[in-house]
């Protein structure tokens, strides 16, 4: 073979005349199938030989200068260029003018050796080769970014980014804005739900091409954004370019060869390099979607055209290059995903702020079918970081109203959102006793906390009478149970207002207007100046989940407030009452303590409770300031109103006091119980053991045990080794 490859390139003309080295070969009387067998075992033992000789001074060369990676580069391409010759010198024969009918002009014989060399080839690299190999095409992506950072300073100040350049003119179709353009168009939007996304015909490429649209967004991204700082650049627009031509050169022989590289682990390295760096790791407020996407169409699809072999036919070309361009995206949305996946519980609770991120979860989980998974790793994190006992009932119902809100988005059709539902709810109704408080607290802080977004007033969920009153369905009924549709359906328009969703968390409406109302009075009790405005505010608001007159209670407890501050101005005219002592008039049986309510002491029963009732009023007529307002405002009271009667219920309401002490005031609103603990104690020499305020005061020892508590927690009073409670300071 050798002597052939020396005839092929000294004398070619000797091996066409008839007394030529080959001559024998060309004898029509010698079979076929003898002389194919002769040609390609000659080649092979040659390209054999030649190889192992060039890969024995590769290992040589690799282990001297593999911790330089220049100098590999620079060996790797000689030896890509060296074994590209040798594949090509046994085929120069082959290339030949014989005469027609030769053997070796059979096309049949040059794919025999062909394929036969390719697989030689591949069959003697070695992992060092691999490894160059690799390592020579991830440079090749930097030659591609430095020479668009080098052409991006020449051409700074103009209005639009131009990277046409950077392609390989293998994908010539298009050029420039039109080239730019299409590798920008997003082509697996409108795509058949079963279509096999990575290997798409040339018709549904045609047909995705036409419904594509260029993301408008990607061209508004600063390319400061998405374009890393790199200290090792140096602009040098000829010396990339050289740079860029030598490895497209490397890339086509090594394409010929078949020893094209798995790109796709190669960008794989690449993109998880990138999402780690500082700019993104750990950057949830903005979207990095779009931002990637621009970095991949403007760098890395140039530097894919290289890699992809050509067939040289410009439509089939540029359908395989879309092809691998989809794939590539998707890789894309793989790894973003990875990256952001395991702070998804983190990233649900910082919502709004994380918007943008919940956004691009929508967009890849969408596009990669990764719906059930992320369901999967939220709700085992929910399991883990939130459904336990050291969580507050508020902390849990605000993770789980950012988990509805962010769950509609990735997933409009609240399909992965009914098991989260599910976990939360079974955990809260079956080990928690304090979800109706949580419930309240929230829904009454919503507009200071910012914490819900407005909801519209096509959008407000309205409970029916039948869900408050808790009717049951007849035995006799005929049952039609909702089917899962049906379910969504409502899912997605109850998901919309935060407010029923928190709602229903309480194991009952009812549980819930209770649990409101009682707070509602616990609140007006204490209001000043009988100001009602933001109670009614939040009242009518949430009056609109429910039918008519479900808040009964609350509206004459309002009603109540708003008589009284009527009463008291009247009352008031009187100048013997003390400016500091007003009263709210309460209808019986609405307000909490009522007989409607179960669940606190009822103000006109004979019982325990009221003796101490009448004990603690006993206590404040005791204060001569207030001994004299009392009788005074009841004696105006009947003047006002004849038909009725008035009973104070000093356990109700609050007192406000001003402490004074050496080094600082305390203005503090507290209950009765506790003002009267702390009317006990007027020097630092005032000592007394709990038994010695609780027979002062006569309440309960229960309540002087939470007064107490209460006191040590504002730093007032502190209880010594002995047992007795006293002033922390003067």
């Amino acid at each position: 073979m050798s002597k052939i490859v020396d005839y092929c390139i000294k004398h070619p003309r000797l091996l066409r005349i008839r007394d030529s080295p080959l001559k024998v070969l060309h004898d029509p009387s010698v079979p076929e199938i003898l002389v194919h067998d002769w040609y390609i075992g000659i080649s092979l033992d040659y390209l054999d030989a030649s190889i192992e000789v060039l890969l024995e001074q590769w290992e040589k060369a690799y282990k001297k200068k593999r911790h330089n990676s220049q100098l590999i580069a620079g060996v790797f391409v000689r030896l890509v260029n060296d074994i590209y010759e040798c594949y090509e010198q046994i085929n120069l024969a082959l290339n030949m003018p014989f005469p027609e009918g030769s053997s070796l002009a059979a096309t049949e014989l040059k794919e025999k050796v062909r394929y036969a060399s390719i697989a030689l080839i591949k069959e003697k690299i070695t992992h060092s080769f691999i490894d160059a190999r690799n390592m020579y095409y991830t440079n090749g992506y930097k030659t591609i970014e430095y020479l668009f950072r080098s052409r991006l300073a020449q051409e700074e100040g103009k209005d639009r980014l131009r990277f046409a350049y950077l392609f390989s003119s293998t994908v010539s179709k298009y050029e420039g804005e039109d080239l730019e353009y299409q590798v920008q168009s997003i082509l697996d939007s409108n795509l058949p739900e079963l279509a096999d996304v990575f290997n798409l015909s040339d018709d549904m490429l045609k047909q995705a091409c036409i419904g594509s649209f260029c993301n408008d967004e990607q061209n508004e991204i600063d390319v400061s954004r998405w374009l890393i700082p790199d200290n090792s650049f140096r602009p040098s627009v000829e010396e990339h370019e050289e740079n860029r031509k030598l490895f497209s050169q490397v890339c086509e022989k090594l394409n010929a060869l078949s020893l094209t590289p798995n790109w796709i682990n190669i960008l794989k390295e690449t993109i998880k390099t990138r999402l780690d760096t500082l700019a993104w790791r750990d950057n949830w407020p903005d979207s990095i979607v779009s931002v990637q996407l621009k970095w991949l169409h403007v760098l890395i699809l140039p530097w894919l055209s290289y890699v992809i072999p050509s067939t040289g036919d410009t439509d089939i070309d540029w359908n395989n290059f879309l092809r691998q361009k989809i794939k590539a995206e998707h890789v894309l949305y793989e790894l973003i995903y990875q990256s952001r996946i395991p702070k998804i519980f983190d990233i649900i609770r910082e919502y709004p702020t994380t918007k943008d991120t919940i956004l691009d979860f929508h967009v890849i989980t969408t596009k990669r079918g990764l719906l059930e998974d992320l369901r999967e790793k939220l709700m085992k994190e929910l399991s883990d970081r939130l459904l336990h006992q050291g969580a507050s009932a508020s902390d849990i119902l605000q993770q789980y109203i950012a988990c509805i809100q962010c769950l509609a988005i990735i997933d409009p059709t609240c399909g992965i959102m009914v098991p989260v539902i599910d976990l939360i709810e079974s955990y809260m109704k079956n080990y928690r006793s304090d979800v109706v408080s949580g419930v309240v607290e929230l829904i009454r802080d919503q507009e200071e906390d910012g914490f819900f977004p407005p909801v519209k007033e096509e959008d407000v969920y309205i409970f029916k009478q039948s869900e408050v009153n808790k009717e049951e369905t007849p035995r006799d009924a005929v049952i039609i149970k909702e089917d899962r549709t049906a379910m969504l359906r409502r899912l997605q328009q109850k998901s919309r207002d935060p407010v029923a969703m928190l709602i229903s968390m309480c194991k009952s409406l009812n549980d819930f207007i209770k649990g409101y109302s009682n707070k509602l009075g616990e609140v007006l009790l204490l209001a000043k100046n009988y100001d009602t405005d933001t109670e009614v505010q939040r009242l009518e608001l949430l009056k609109r989940n429910f039918p008519a007159d479900t808040f009964l209670r609350c509206d004459i407890m309002l009603r109540d407030v708003d008589m009284s501050k009527r009463l008291d101005k009247s009352i008031h005219e009187n100048k013997d009452i003390s400016g500091s002592f007003h009263a709210i008039m309460l209808s019986r049986c609405y307000w909490p303590g009522g007989e409607e309510d179960s669940d606190m002491e009822d103000m006109d029963d004979d019982d325990d409770d009221d003796e101490e009732s009448e004990d603690i009023l006993s206590s404040f007529k005791s204060w001569p300031e207030y001994s004299r307002s009392i009788q005074v405002y009841e004696s105006e009271f009947k003047r006002v109103k004849a038909s009725r009667k008035l009973k104070f219920q000093p356990t109700l309401g609050s007192v406000s006091l001003e402490l004074k002490f050496k080094t600082k005031t305390l203005k503090l609103d507290v209950a009765p119980e506790a003002a009267l603990v702390i009317a006990l104690f007027e020097t630092k020499e005032d000592s007394f053991t709990k038994e010695d305020i609780q027979a002062k005061v006569k309440i309960s020892k229960l309540k002087v045990t939470e007064q107490l508590e209460f006191w040590k927690k504002q730093k007032v009073l502190e209880l010594s080794a002995t047992g007795y409670y006293h002033l922390i300071e003067d």
